[in-house]
């Protein structure tokens, strides 16, 4: 329930106070005297965008308090808020722009501040009455009466899975990289690489052993002649062998005498190892012509693929197997997301059936309702119908077209409300959806800005006491030009202007008994408050 509303510097608002009680409240005044600004900030509250143009100089700031109940300490606990039975929202405007919302003095979000508010509160404006035409909001309607918050929301859980798991197939087969005549191709290359059987460095190594045979004369000269030198003109090693035997003549060379030993059997080795090198290369059968074709196989390979190493032609291969492996694999994968599909549609039948089911099954009750209504609202011969019919399509509502169908007259087929109804009679039947759905959906305080568009006289006197009705449940204000509904109110605040100082301001005034006789007069005859104004006016408000 709105407890307190303050406004500071909002338009043609400098600063305005006030408090709210249960009982039914009317807020009327002259045309453009600022209640539409009033209603403005508290839309400001709600989460609503905000008009920039009607923001002055100065900071703005709209504050409002609620009393709620512990029905609402789960979102909270969600949005991890300081829960309080008064509860405090706030929206500060700054000169430069800047927005801070508040819950608590917590800073909050426009969208958890919206979120909160229609949890509290709804506001339902002049033009919300041409939404009752419209087949989305009969059927947010429905979802209301039938409490359908939580099975909707699991509905709208399957359909986003199921939506989420469709567009992952689509981009599943967007990413399919290969066609048949690709995969044929890939795997033949795939398999020239692996049955090539490259070593790592293969190719530094066969371009080694390639240029030591093209120059293999040249190696035997240059074996033939080490050889040569080490044994058999035999200088090294008879002089070597000459400072073995003067050195052994003392213990003191012993030790020169043992390296010089080491040294003669290292160039024998030397000397053996030459002479076998030379007989293997005079005895080989190793084919230059082999060397070169291996290495221009390899050479070809990496030009093929584009590479400058066998390293990297590795990986060409990886990336090829990766290709086939997923073409190989793609049935299999896109049967696995298939069924996950198949499973998340069946979720989403089921729960498009219960959704449906809890619809219909409010249906016959609600359409008596409103009907009773109706007739309290002076149409007792009105008919008031929901035709729910299931469909095979799916959206975030569900598989369910609503239509509303009305007729007000004995005789005379109902039709869809958007082709018979008029003005008044969409006002009427406007406000007996609010009486029931107020009921329903928790919600404990109501505002309408003129929902008695299009009624008069005898009417809007019955619209009146249905309002006053409503209240006894709901905090109900209603912001009204006709004196039927304000005479029924308990507490009537008039919004006026005042010229201070050449600058005008919106002020409003709680009214008495005696202020509300004269504002009813003057809403009955105008400006010009005449005596019959006055009797009327006293008659209406003691009825």
């Amino acid at each position: 329930m709105l407890l307190n509303l303050k406004i500071s510097n909002y338009a043609l608002i400098d600063n305005l106070d006030v408090d709210f009680t249960n009982e039914f409240t009317v807020i009327s005044g002259d045309t453009g005297s600022g209640k539409s600004i009033i209603l403005d900030a508290i839309n400001l509250i709600l989460g609503k965008r905000i008009d920039k143009k009607k923001l002055n100089s100065k900071k703005c700031v709209v504050e409002a308090s609620f009393e709620i109940n512990d029905k609402h300490l789960a979102f909270f606990h969600e949005n991890d808020l300081d829960f309080e039975i008064i509860t405090l929202i706030r929206r500060e405007i700054n000169i430069n722009g800047k927005i801070r919302n508040f819950i608590n003095d917590t800073p909050v979000s426009a969208n958890i501040l919206s979120k909160f508010s229609s949890l509290i509160i709804e506001v339902h404006v002049q033009h919300e009455n041409l939404l009752i035409k419209n087949k989305n909001e009969q059927l947010n309607l429905i979802d209301k009466v039938a409490d359908n918050s939580y099975v909707l929301k699991d509905f709208q859980n399957y359909f986003n899975e199921y939506n989420s798991l469709k567009d992952s197939l689509n981009r599943f087969l967007d990413k399919r990289l290969l066609n048949d005549d690709e995969y044929n191709l890939y795997k033949f290359h795939y398999n020239e690489i692996i049955d090539s059987k490259i070593r790592i460095n293969e190719d530094i190594e066969l371009e080694k052993e390639i240029g030591f045979y093209e120059n293999l004369s040249h190696n035997l000269e240059i074996i033939k002649k080490s050889n040569h030198l080490i044994s058999e003109e035999n200088l090294i090693l008879d002089n070597l062998n000459l400072i073995k035997n003067y050195l052994s003549k003392s213990d003191r060379f012993k030790e020169l005498e043992i390296r010089i030993s080491s040294a003669i059997i290292d160039l024998n080795d030397v000397s053996n190892e030459l002479q076998i090198l030379s007989e293997d290369l005079i005895s080989s059968n190793t084919n230059i012509q082999e060397l070169n074709q291996r290495f221009d196989l390899i050479n070809g390979l990496m030009k093929k693929h584009n590479v400058n190493t066998i390293l990297e032609l590795f990986e060409i291969q990886d990336n090829i197997k990766s290709s086939i492996d997923k073409y190989e694999n793609f049935e299999n994968e896109k049967n696995i997301i298939t069924n996950k599909i198949n499973i998340s549609f069946n979720n989403l039948e089921k729960a498009a059936n219960k959704l449906s089911k809890s619809r219909s099954a409010v249906i016959l009750n609600f359409e008596k309702q409103i009907k009773e209504t109706l007739k309290t609202l002076g149409m007792p011969h009105a008919v008031f119908k929901v035709c729910l019919e299931k469909t095979n399509n799916f959206n975030i509502k569900g598989s369910d077209n609503i239509i509303f169908k009305f007729s007000s007259n004995p005789g005379v087929n109902e039709q869809e409300i958007s082709k018979v109804a008029s003005g008044g009679e969409i006002s009427r039947l406007v406000l007996a959806l609010k009486h029931i759905i107020s009921s329903k959906v928790g919600i404990k305080t109501l505002i309408f800005d003129e929902i008695d568009t299009g009624v008069s006289g005898k009417i809007a006197s019955y619209m009146g006491d249905l309002m006053r009705s409503i209240s006894r449940n709901t905090q109900l204000i209603s912001i009204t030009h006709l004196p039927q509904i304000a005479s029924k109110s308990e507490k009537h605040i008039k919004v006026y202007k005042e010229v201070i100082n050449s600058s005008t301001r919106t002020r409003i005034k709680i009214l008495n008994k005696e202020e509300r006789i004269v504002e009813i007069a003057r809403l009955l005859s105008g400006k010009d408050i005449s005596e019959a104004a006055i009797t009327n006016a006293i008659e209406l408000l003691n009825q």
